[in-house]
């Protein structure tokens, strides 16, 4: 009865504690103290907070259950008075929840004071009331609460010791937690206790994964030089009571990762599959596992593709690799071969990769439906989804453009509207698709109107140009006002911001000369350029990103074809295959180009043929292409872009506005 009485008391402070902001209480249950499993009525009160005019409110119940995270999605519902309510099943052994509210981009975790309730009769409700706002502990449980809602390490100690004091049942589950924090807390050498309590902890001969997890990061707060022979004997007796436990895993894991004989990896594979399936460990994640799992099997997938052409052993392990690896397979299955297939050269069957996507794709979505087990109680499902998206977003888009050349029309549009709140007009490649789409289904209106608000963000291609020319045509405009009506849809704050960024960008540097073959027959020299703007466009057969930003090029070739003080030289650098003249040639006659391409001259240094790239590189302090550079009538370089950014009108206007800056310097 003492014991009954001590616990109520002490479970009135911490309620209180839990409602600091009293009378204005933020979270309400119902019933007002619920038990684990009960049905409980949430009730949230907005009244002076961050979501007090929310249109609607979600949220995430973080539910510390056995010692366990688990996060569950709650869409809440107005109940009058600036309240909002929700209904949830609380799980069998919740000891402790914390909520955290949502609307639109706006967040309310409590700052000061988390949404929390402590089921104080339960054990692990002071150890999650303590971790969760622990420092130390950020990166191991949800990161769920604002930053001023962190405590001092004694004070997470102390939530500890009257997990203790209450539930002494619960030491083999907080002993990480208590050392970790009893280390942090004094600042001194606390080996003593770690080793005590360790010691204690071995003579029982039936630890879970995650105790034993628990045991190998408690060892990682020990010296590993003065404490190595404790170290050592402690890894001793896991791998020796657990061979086939968390340790004996970990080191597994790392040894198939380092061995560099591909037959003898597979053959450990194998057996490791055997010995430790990923089924039976879905219970813990250890850091190792984190850096190294992923890697030892993409080092076994991509060994059988390299080595023996053979993609069935990728296609085959779907259902058991990882959500990265999954997306890591699209790519390089998938999305490379498809834009080589699309940028004209390294042909690969449309055929194939619409199986290899189906296959990879399918199970993609298939892990939608539940979290990963790195991100088990810190992230909810919809959370999970939210996230996922924004990694899959490259991989949806290219099966989005699959699906057109396919013809599988229906498929594409579910995938491009996927993505659409992520690139919809502000992606120049994706509206480019996007438009096609529209104009296919004779949906002419939104596709102008689409079209308007992606030449206002400036992301916008030549066939999307096109388009818009023909609709303009079409509903009476003249030929002559396209132009017009073209900068008319353009946004000048835009267009003022991107000419300052740019002009802010000038340089004025004194440039070494070139004599390079050119694909219009003779030689380029560039001392014979003097009294000209000189344009010069390093990049390869080879570079995805380089002939990416040529429709773009294109643009800009085409706006001065005119003007003949303007010269655009394309340096076709770094090659290394014997016929890439008649490559290059190839894929610029299949693009429709008219570009003047030089043709970089071998290095006698290196013996690769990239002279001039070279030259200028080491001159500049630049690497990789695309490069950029624009060099003034008086010879001197005046400005330089590296990589490709993705706009092809953007690219067009950062050419034209240098251009026009230097023209007009000479007036």
């Amino acid at each position: 009865m003492k014991k009954l009485k001590l616990i109520l008391f002490f479970f009135s402070i911490t309620t209180a504690l839990l409602a600091q902001d009293a009378p204005m209480q933020k979270l309400v249950l119902s019933p007002e103290h619920p038990n684990p499993g009960d049905e409980i009525t949430i009730t949230y009160n907005t009244a002076n907070g961050p979501l007090a005019n929310a249109m609607h409110i979600s949220g995430v119940v973080y539910t510390f259950d056995n010692f366990k995270w688990i996060a569950n999605d709650i869409t809440l519902k107005p109940s009058g008075d600036k309240k909002w309510e929700t209904k949830m099943k609380l799980s069998s052994h919740a000891s402790f929840i914390n909520c955290v509210f949502k609307s639109d981009t706006i967040v309310d975790k409590g700052e000061k004071f988390p949404h929390a309730y402590m089921f104080a009769q339960v054990p692990g409700s002071y150890t999650g009331w303590g971790i969760l706002r622990s420092k130390a502990f950020e990166n191991e449980v949800p990161n769920v609460v604002h930053d001023s809602a962190f405590i001092a390490d004694q004070v997470g100690l102390m939530w500890i010791n009257y997990e203790l004091q209450y539930h002494p049942e619960s030491r083999k589950k907080i002993f990480y937690y208590g050392l970790k924090l009893k280390k942090l807390a004094s600042g001194k050498d606390e080996s003593v206790a770690i080793k005590k309590e360790l010691r204690s902890l071995l003579t029982d001969t039936n630890l879970d994964h995650t105790t034993q997890y628990d045991v190998q990061k408690t060892l990682n707060l020990l010296e590993n030089t003065k404490d190595k022979v404790f170290i050592d004997s402690v890894q001793k007796v896991l791998l020796t009571q657990y061979p086939l436990g968390v340790l004996a895993r970990d080191r597994k894991i790392q040894e198939i990762f380092r061995e560099v004989d591909f037959a003898k990896k597979v053959k450990m594979f194998t057996d490791f599959e055997k010995n430790f399936p990923q089924n039976k460990f879905e219970d813990v994640y250890t850091d190792l596992e984190s850096l190294y799992y992923d890697k030892m099997v993409k080092s076994i997938v991509y060994g059988y593709i390299v080595n023996n052409k053979d993609y069935n052993y990728a296609l085959n392990s779907v259902k058991t690799v990882s959500f990265g690896n999954l997306l890591d397979y699209h790519w390089h299955l998938v999305s490379i071969p498809f834009n080589r297939d699309h940028d004209g050269i390294e042909k690969s069957s449309i055929e194939t990769l619409k199986k290899y996507a189906d296959i990879i794709m399918g199970e993609l979505e298939n892990r939608l439906t539940f979290v990963p087990k790195m991100y088990e109680g810190k992230l909810s499902l919809n959370e999970w989804k939210q996230q996922a998206l924004q990694m899959l977003a490259r991989e949806y888009f290219t099966y989005a453009h699959l699906a057109e050349k396919t013809k599988n029309y229906d498929l594409e549009e579910k995938y491009l509207a996927k993505i659409k709140p992520l690139y919809g007009y502000n992606d120049a490649a994706y509206n480019e698709v996007y438009i096609r789409m529209l104009l296919r289904k004779g949906q002419t209106a939104d596709a102008k109107n689409y079209m308007a608000l992606a030449v206002k963000q400036n992301q916008v291609s030549p066939e999307i140009l096109t388009s818009l020319k023909e609709i303009y045509l079409k509903d009476g405009g003249a030929a002559t006002g396209f132009e017009a009506y073209l900068e008319s849809l353009k946004s000048l704050s835009n267009i003022e911001g991107h000419k300052k960024k740019v002009i802010s960008e000038l340089i004025n540097l004194p440039i070494a000369g070139f004599d390079l073959e050119s694909s219009k027959g003779g030689r380029v020299k560039l001392a014979d350029q003097k009294g000209k703007i000189v344009v010069l466009d390093f990049w390869a057969m080879w570079c995805g990103p380089c002939k990416n930003a040529m429709p773009g090029m294109k643009m800009a070739v085409d706006k001065y074809k005119n003007d003949p003080n303007i010269k655009f030289y394309f340096v076709d650098t770094q090659e290394y295959i014997k016929d890439y003249k008649e490559q290059t040639q190839a894929f610029i006659k299949e693009k429709g180009f008219d570009f003047n391409v030089l043709y970089d001259g071998k290095n006698p240094k290196t013996g690769k043929m990239d002279v001039a790239y070279e030259q200028y590189s080491k001159a500049f302090k630049f690497s990789g292409i695309p490069e950029k550079m624009i060099i003034d009538a008086d010879g001197r370089l005046r400005w330089m872009s590296n990589g490709y950014f993705g706009s092809p009108s953007e690219l067009l206007d950062e050419i034209s506005i240098i251009v026009e800056y230097l023209k007009s310097e000479k007036k």
